[in-house]
């Protein structure tokens, strides 16, 4: 794990202070992180990436954009009052039918997407266990090409 603001910081001095190898595959995990980041930071991150090894991996979540817009707040209005009225600390979003096309464009392959109901038919329900799933989040899966 590497601390870094990804506002600020230039992230490839970061991860190659930590050790990072910029010609080893490697998987990236970048989860609960994009909603709170400017579009630039967001475009910054995957502009840095580019650089990575084709093969290397790269996980994230994101919230829905029309939840950030206010477009569709149902799956949690407590939620945007918080993060979205009061504070703004939400600041971005994707749509689930543009990751692809977002992600193609810094060099990436959209492996794998899975929203609320997904996740929870896939990792959920063969525990036996009936948990509920954010309507919020998404996750994806994209491969360096």
């Amino acid at each position: 794990m590497v601390a870094v603001d990804f506002e600020h910081d230039d992230l490839m001095a970061a991860l190659a202070a930590a050790g990072y190898r910029r010609d080893a595959r490697t998987f990236f995990i970048w989860e609960g992180v994009t909603q709170y980041l400017t579009a630039e930071a967001v475009d910054a991150t995957l502009t840095q990436l580019r650089s990575a090894p084709a093969g290397s991996r790269l996980d994230f979540t994101y919230v829905q954009r029309d939840f950030i817009d206010g477009v569709d707040v149902s799956a949690a209005p407590s939620l945007y009052r918080r993060f979205r009225e009061r504070s703004q600390v939400w600041k971005y979003g994707l749509r689930p039918d543009e990751v692809d096309r977002f992600l193609d464009g810094c060099g990436w392959r959209l492996l794998d997407q899975l929203g609320p109901d997904q996740a929870r038919d896939r990792f959920v329900r063969p525990t036996g266990r009936a948990l509920p799933t954010s309507g919020l989040e998404w996750s994806a899966l994209a491969r360096k090409i």
